[in-house]
């Protein structure tokens, strides 16, 4: 079951309107509509909300290791030729072009799991340069996907 479907399924069995829920998460209508048909994601602090609204944990509403991972399947084009036995060593082949931070930033998000948070006490960077240096990454890992399956 996607974020969506769990959001709306639990708003609907805590007998509340989406526009309740939106005013107790002081977000629009609109914006839980969007989480609800999986449209926009929900970020962690509104999915702790949630999670406390409804008595269940974050992980029920949205795995972490779900949304880290649906980061790293964004960068796959869209009717990519690359065949999934490709997939890491292309990958591996991506990581050397990358300049060490970049490639450690990387690493921590996608194959250790951690959040942007951790990686930003660890690394010494800020939270908004870890963020920046993930969103240009995945950028260059697409374009280079891309590139692969000429």
């Amino acid at each position: 079951m996607r974020a969506g479907e769990r959001i709306a399924e639990l708003r609907r069995g805590a007998g509340i309107t989406q526009e309740q829920l939106a005013e107790r998460l002081y977000v629009s209508r609109e914006l839980v509509a969007k989480w609800e048909n999986n449209s926009r994601r929900p970020g962690r602090s509104h999915i702790d909300s949630m999670a406390s609204l409804f008595g269940v944990g974050a992980d029920d509403i949205y795995p972490k290791d779900a949304a880290v991972m649906e980061e790293l399947a964004s960068c796959v084009p869209k009717n990519c030729a690359v065949r999934d036995e490709d997939i890491v060593p292309l990958l591996n082949g991506f990581l050397r072009t990358l300049p060490q931070r970049e490639r450690g930033v990387f690493i921590r998000r996608y194959h250790h799991l951690q959040p942007t948070v951790q990686i930003s006490a660890e690394s010494g960077l800020s939270e908004s340069n870890v963020r920046t240096i993930l969103t240009r990454t995945r950028k260059r890992l697409k374009k280079y996907f891309e590139e692969a399956a000429k």
